[in-house]
């Protein structure tokens, strides 16, 4: 049975693709004119984008039982 890191894995995820769905809504929106937006709604798109990408490798090592980073290095002499 995966431990809490797992589901708290999945809720960082869940959390990071719902800030892009309300950041793509927000940008579709029309702006009031003369005003400018202080963050862009793409910026923070980016910004969940890369939270999601950081949390792959960690879940791929909670479901494979082993550290990404140490099964990597322990396999750098390989195929030379």
């Amino acid at each position: 049975m995966p431990g809490p890191d797992f589901f708290l894995t999945l809720i960082i995820m869940f959390t990071g693709l719902v800030v892009i769905l309300l950041a793509g809504w927000w940008a579709k929106k029309p702006r009031v004119p003369g005003t400018i937006r202080w963050v862009s709604p793409t910026a923070i798109q980016f910004a969940a984008l890369i939270v999601i990408v950081l949390m792959v490798p960690h879940l791929v090592g909670l479901l494979g039982g082993q550290d990404f980073v140490a099964h990597m290095s322990a396999n750098r002499s390989m195929g030379r």
